[in-house]
């Protein structure tokens, strides 16, 4: 009777901790914390690589890590619909927030004023007829 007791608080002890680490979230070795007040930041999706991004925080400017023509790497600057032009900068006010669900749901917002941008892509067809892929920060409407 007594060995079936200590079995018992044993198994019972063994699924408790099992089941905590099914709660704990993964580990996330992609990123690192910011500076406080770096002007800075690399931002990644846990989707795609694709979805690389350097934000200055003090501006709002936004490059994407891009493939070139020789197979390397560089950051390619995108277009942000209606950013506001800040004179003198002087402390981070931008920040990008990308989902673990879908890269739809990627923003930057100026947390001063709480204005938003949503990123999307879409192709068009050059002057060529070769379909070419973009992507921009639109204003986000929602309320």
């Amino acid at each position: 009777m007594y060995l079936t007791k200590i079995m018992f608080v044993i198994s019972a002890f063994a699924l408790s901790t099992a089941l905590e680490a099914q709660d704990a979230p993964p580990a996330i070795h992609q990123q690192s914390s910011s500076v406080p007040g770096a002007r800075y930041e690399i931002v990644q999706s846990e989707l795609a690589a694709r979805w690389t991004f350097r934000l200055d925080r003090f501006t709002g400017r936004v490059a994407q890590l891009v493939a070139t023509k020789d197979s390397s790497t560089a950051w390619e600057d995108m277009l942000v619909i209606g950013r506001p032009q800040i004179a003198t900068p002087t402390r981070a006010r931008f920040q990008i927030f990308t989902s673990g669900l879908a890269a739809r749901h990627t923003f930057l917002i100026d947390v001063d004023t709480g204005r938003t941008w949503l990123v999307v892509s879409s192709k068009e067809k050059d002057k060529d007829g070769v379909e070419q892929e973009y992507t921009v920060w639109q204003p986000f409407e929602g309320r």
